[in-house]
C-alpha cells in the first residue's frame, strides 16, 4: 500500500518538519489547497506524524456482514512501515471508525500515524500506546451494522483535500498538510532552506535587530 515508498532522506526531512513550515514550502510552490480540515485535530497536543499516505473510504451501512470488519482489517494487514492509513467517512456517520486494538495493529506493522476525518473511540488507550491519532471527534459507538469500507488505497478527498496513494502527510498540533507525492523532494529542499532562514532570523531577533529589517533580509516570518 501507500505507493512507492520514497527517498530516505526526503523522509527524514520532512519527519522532523514542522507542519506549518511545510504549508509554507508548498504556499511558495504554488500549492495553496494541502491543509486538512483544521476540525481534524491530534487526540492529544505533542501528537505528530509524518508518512505515506494510504486513503481508506467509508460508508454508512446498516447490513450485518458475515465478516465483519473485513475492510478494516484488509486495510490494516495491507500497511506498510511508514504508511499512514487516512480514513474518509461518510458525513453523519456517528460510530468511530477506529479504536485500540485497530491501533495496535498499525504499531505492529510500522505504521506511523493515522488521521480519520470521521470520529474514534479509545482515545485513552490510544494515547497511552503513543499512536499519533488525528480525527475530528470521538464516539463510543462501534462501526458493525452502521458503516462499511468500500475502498482501499484510493484516490479520495479527505478533510476537503485530495489525497492520492503514496502522497505524504506531515501532522502536528497546527494542522495536517498533504504533499503530493511528486512535490516531495522539492517540498524537502524549501523545508531544509526555510529551517536555514529562520534560524538567522530568530538569532537576528533575539538580538534586537527589527522584524522589518530581518523580513528584509531573510524574507521569511
Amino acid at each position: 500500500m501507500g505507493g512507492d515508498h520514497l527517498d530516505r532522506d526526503v523522509m527524514a526531512v520532512l519527519t522532523d518538519a514542522p507542519a506549518a513550515v511545510v504549508s509554507d514550502a508548498l504556499d511558495r510552490l504554488g500549492r495553496r489547497d494541502q491543509v486538512l480540515d483544521l476540525a481534524i485535530r491530534p487526540l492529544w497536543p505533542e501528537a505528530r506524524l509524518a508518512g505515506v499516505a494510504v486513503p481508506v473510504v467509508i460508508v454508512a451501512d446498516t447490513s450485518e456482514p458475515e465478516l465483519p470488519y473485513d475492510g478494516e482489517l484488509t486495510a490494516l494487514d495491507g500497511l506498510r512501515p511508514g504508511d499512514v492509513p487516512m480514513f474518509v467517512v461518510e458525513p453523519g456517520v456517528r460510530c468511530a471508525s477506529w479504536g485500540e486494538l485497530f491501533s495496535c495493529a498499525a504499531i505492529g506493522r510500522g505504521a506511523a500515524g493515522l488521521v480519520v476525518d470521521g470520529l474514534v473511540r479509545d482515545a485513552a488507550q490510544i494515547q497511552a500506546l503513543g499512536f499519533p491519532t488525528f480525527a475530528r471527534g470521538r464516539s463510543p459507538l462501534d462501526t458493525f451494522a452502521r458503516a462499511v469500507v468500500t475502498g482501499i488505497d484510493v484516490d479520495a478527498r479527505v478533510g476537503g483535500v485530495d489525497v492520492r496513494p503514496g502522497d505524504l502527510v506531515v501532522g502536528d498540533i497546527d494542522g495536517i498538510v498533504v504533499i503530493p507525492q511528486e512535490m516531495a523532494a522539492d517540498v524537502a529542499e524549501a523545508v531544509v532552506t526555510k529551517h536555514r532562514l529562520e534560524g538567522n532570523a530568530r538569532a537576528d531577533l533575539l538580538a534586537g535587530m527589527g522584524i522589518r529589517e530581518v523580513w528584509a533580509k531573510y524574507g521569511v516570518l
